[in-house]
C-alpha cells in the first residue's frame, strides 16, 4: 500500500497559479506514482531544505516531506523551477 498524501493549504494556491492542465497532471502524478516510493523517486534537498525532497515534473517542482513512520507525504509547494527554492 502507498503513502497518504497531505496537501498543505499553500499548495492549493500554488496549483491555482499554474496552467490547469499542468496542475491536474501534477496532482495525478503525485497520487498515483509518487505515493509508491516517495523517498526513492524524489531527490533529497540539501542545506536549509535538508529533510525535504523534490520531485521534478516538467518545468515544475513538488517540494515535500516524508513521514516514514506514519506513511505520509506532506506536499509543501508546487512551483515553477525558477521559483521553487526561494
Amino acid at each position: 500500500m502507498g503513502y497518504e498524501v497531505i496537501w498543505q493549504e499553500k499548495v492549493l494556491q500554488d496549483l491555482e497559479a499554474i496552467d490547469k492542465k499542468d496542475a491536474a497532471r501534477i496532482v495525478e502524478r503525485v497520487k498515483t506514482y509518487l505515493v509508491q516510493n516517495p523517498a526513492g523517486l524524489g531527490t533529497p534537498l540539501k542545506g536549509i531544505f535538508e529533510d525535504l525532497f523534490r520531485y521534478r515534473y516538467g518545468m515544475y517542482r513538488v517540494i515535500y516531506a516524508v513521514d516514514m513512520v506514519e506513511k505520509k507525504i506532506i506536499v509543501l509547494h508546487v512551483k515553477h523551477r525558477k521559483e521553487a527554492y526561494r
